[in-house]
């Protein structure tokens, strides 16, 4: 056990191998995945892993709270680029929020994780689902692309909820991130009504 005077090494240790996680759990779901898997990943024993996490569940909890951790602060940081075009900010945006999974998880485990995560992390998804449609909607707003809409009655958060709900179905039907990101760029300019 790592004494007192380790706990930047812990977190370290802890940080990789909860990386080497995410990418063992998106390839084969929860289920198929063993603390097996996850130390070989890692590059550690099944003991080692055991002193960092006492369980597959704790491994899981620990990847999906550094996964949205990261999420947030991605989408964040592409919202607040302005060396970026509006439509490239909500692309990338986007992207921090779907796309990670884009061409990286079989859809048959997908469902798998997405149940899992939500049941003990569902009410953190659903706030972030909200903060990122009023950060779009405040980008809209903010750089006047939400305007030319308002005589349709359609305000800045229908866009905004249009958009999240256009990325998470090119997350669906995407194998690439490329072609990900040419479905949402799409929407985007729809949202924009082809200005930017």
């Amino acid at each position: 056990m790592p004494d007192a005077g380790e706990p930047a090494a812990v977190s370290a240790r802890q940080e990789s191998i909860v990386t080497a996680a995410t990418g063992v759990f998106l390839r084969f779901g929860l289920r198929k995945t063993t603390m097996d898997d996850v130390a070989r990943e890692a590059g550690i024993s099944r003991q080692g892993l055991y002193l960092h996490f006492k369980s597959k569940d704790a491994v899981f909890r620990r990847v999906v709270e550094h996964m949205l951790s990261g999420m947030r602060n991605s989408v964040k940081h592409a919202l607040e680029r302005e060396d970026l075009p509006v439509a490239g900010r909500l692309v990338e945006a986007c992207e921090a929020f779907h796309g990670l999974t884009v061409g990286k998880v079989e859809l048959s485990h997908f469902g798998e994780l997405l149940e899992a995560a939500t049941s003990f992390a569902g009410p953190r998804m659903r706030e972030m689902e909200r903060d990122f449609v009023v950060d779009i909607a405040r980008l809209l707003d903010r750089t006047g692309h939400a305007a030319p809409w308002e005589e349709a009655g359609i305000s800045a958060t229908d866009l905004a909820e249009h958009l999240f709900a256009a990325s998470a179905g090119a997350k669906y039907e995407s194998v690439t991130l490329e072609t990900y990101r040419t479905r949402v760029h799409v929407a985007a300019r729809i949202v924009m009504r082809g200005t930017d």
